[in-house]
């Protein structure tokens, strides 16, 4: 792991409570996809401010925590305190073997050591199980979208890194033919400043020089508020699509 991607691996804390703002949820049909049939103990595995954590629980699922940053894991213990967490990584999971149906991992399976990721999600998983990973991702549909997307070079580059949109479904790390994959479309309304305010969460963004950051935000914002005139509105319907992938060991 490169020293520039462990930056960005551990910023998140540092603005806990932005990404807990205005970082969204995934939608259900999503969620549904993730989990296994009649699945009782979940696994939230690097859960963050709980943004996926919260969708486990309105399911009346037995949910536990794993996160390693404090300050992610204070938002998510505020909001939903009678959840067991565990500060630990992906890597050494404090769980026994065989004790959850299913593991979930929203928006940071690319941020864990992948092999040792795999062997101890292998073994904490019961028979039948298996693990349910998801990433939002921008869905670049309008015009605007796409002018948003191009102050921001690398983002498709990192996009397509992260999740390949062709070919057979493959994730980092996983083993090749035992993956399934869906997508789920969605929109979110947004007015200009709650976009500035979303991409500055982005990893990437918050650890460029301030004065970098400043200028794309700001860009990203103007961008944003020249479609909400267009559309005599506050806000814009940004695209958004949830790109879900299931493993289960031994294949299915």
């Amino acid at each position: 792991m490169s020293d520039e991607h462990v930056r960005q691996a551990t910023v998140f804390g540092s603005f806990a409570e932005e990404y807990d703002r205005w970082r969204p949820g995934y939608p259900d049909e999503a969620v549904d996809w993730l989990l296994p049939p009649g699945a009782r103990d979940v696994l939230d595995l690097g859960a963050g401010t709980g943004k996926l954590t919260a969708s486990l629980l309105a399911r009346d699922l037995r949910v536990t925590v794993v996160e390693p940053d404090p300050a992610m894991l204070a938002v998510l213990t505020r909001a939903h305190p009678s959840v067991v967490v565990h500060r630990a990584g992906a890597d050494a999971l404090p769980l026994p073997d065989r004790s959850v149906d299913a593991v979930v991992v929203g928006q940071a399976w690319h941020w864990f050591p992948h092999e040792a990721a795999v062997a101890e999600v292998r073994r904490v998983l019961r028979p039948g199980g298996w693990l349910g990973v998801v990433w939002n991702l921008p869905d670049d549909r309008e015009p605007w979208e796409r002018d948003l997307a191009e102050l921001d070079p690398e983002r498709d580059v990192r996009s397509r890194a992260l999740v390949p949109t062709s070919g057979p479904p493959e994730v980092e790390g996983l083993p090749a033919g035992e993956v399934q994959r869906t997508s789920v479309h969605w929109t979110w309304e947004l007015a200009p400043d709650d976009v500035r305010a979303m991409l500055a969460t982005d990893s990437r963004i918050a650890v460029l020089p301030e004065r970098e950051r400043d200028e794309l935000l700001d860009a990203s914002a103007a961008v944003v508020t020249a479609e909400a005139h267009r559309r005599g509105a506050e806000t814009v319907p940004l695209h958004r699509v949830s790109v879900c992938f299931r493993w289960r060991p031994g294949g299915w």
